[in-house]
């Protein structure tokens, strides 16, 4: 299901229907409408295969427990807590950062945009909403699962653990609750998709079936109405520097103000 609105109001309405028809709502934003919902170690542009992605996971989360000790202040205490906290810094995971934040993900949406030569947008953003007990319902439908959002702790999660090996690992992604061991975690109300053996995109998954209608839809913010709109979303006060609450917030807010950011 998609929707089209044209402007912020417009926007809002959708949410609120969206918030009206779920107990429990995910949203996320991406700032090219054609980007997959798809975590970023699934986008190397050589490893293509499960096997080959698995093997970098596992060398990746090598060198980052032996290289990580000078900059991190706090001691992980399981795979889990790192693999959160390397997502929210960049390092390729199977995660895929989600919000309980409609507003956080028009950010990340709209923050950002590439320009033509008349400095007008170039391509449409999308706002993904999400209901993620029922995703959790339709992805373990051969167990019978129907107990909402998942936790690390959880016996339903240790299938899709970085220390399980690959044949043991679950298909279709789950939704989780993540550590908030992160001031960025945190700011972001950060919510999380924990992709397993599939390497198909989340929008590709729900096609498939399994899931409840309605369970994710999408909300196209065309390229003429996205500066209008990303206008209306920063004076109410969602900007960077409360996304991002450290010096590089405060810097990217520095540039927008002074017209050196688009």
């Amino acid at each position: 299901m998609s929707h089209k609105p044209v402007s912020f109001s417009g926007v809002m309405e959708v949410v609120e229907a969206f918030q009206g028809d779920h107990d429990v709502s995910w949203f996320r934003g991406v700032e090219k409408s054609n980007h997959h919902l798809s975590p970023s170690i699934f986008r190397h542009p050589a490893k293509q295969t499960i096997e080959e992605i698995h093997e970098i996971e596992k060398q990746m989360s090598s060198v980052f427990e032996q290289r990580s000790p000078p900059f991190v202040s706090q001691a992980f205490k399981s795979e889990w807590e790192q693999m959160f906290y390397m997502q929210h810094y960049g390092i390729p995971t199977r995660l895929l950062d989600w919000t309980e934040s409609p507003y956080i993900a028009l950010y990340f949406a709209l923050s950002s945009c590439e320009r033509n030569a008349s400095g007008e947008p170039k391509n449409d953003a999308a706002l993904w909403m999400l209901d993620p007990a029922a995703w959790n319902k339709g992805a373990l439908a051969d167990i019978s699962y129907g107990g909402g959002v998942l936790d690390a702790g959880k016996e339903q999660v240790k299938a899709y653990s970085p220390k399980t090996e690959l044949d043991e690992r679950k298909n279709s992604p789950i939704m989780i609750y993540g550590t908030h061991n992160s001031p960025r975690i945190v700011a972001q109300r950060g919510m999380f998709a924990l992709f397993g053996k599939k390497t198909e995109s989340m929008e590709r998954c729900f096609s498939a079936g399994g899931f409840e209608q309605g369970t994710l839809q999408k909300v196209l913010i065309k390229k003429e109405f996205r500066d209008d709109v990303a206008k209306s979303l920063f004076r109410k006060g969602i900007s960077d520097s409360p996304i991002y609450p450290d010096i590089f917030g405060l810097s990217l807010e520095h540039k927008r103000s002074f017209g050196l950011s688009q």
